[in-house]
């Protein structure tokens, strides 16, 4: 059994995850981990899935909204200049 411990790596783990996991930016394995743990910490999976609604509430509500074009020209601009 896991150790429910706040201290625990597990723990540190998955609360560095869930902004990535949130976001769609973690890795396939990362996404894995953070499923397999978080069922341990209450409090983890219950932000984890206020958060998700909250997001689905948002995206419903306002729908699919171009971005900016001026935003777009700016990061193409600092694409090309990395580059």
């Amino acid at each position: 059994m896991e150790t429910l411990s706040r201290e625990s790596p597990q723990y540190k783990r998955c609360m560095e995850l869930l902004p990535l996991v949130l976001d769609r930016e973690a890795t396939t394995e990362d996404v894995d981990f953070f499923h397999n743990h978080v069922k341990h910490w209450p409090e983890v999976l219950d932000c984890y899935e206020k958060e998700t609604a909250f997001r689905l509430a948002i995206k419903q509500k306002l729908g699919s909204l171009p971005a900016p074009e001026e935003l777009l020209t700016s990061i193409r601009d600092r694409i090309k200049q990395a580059s």
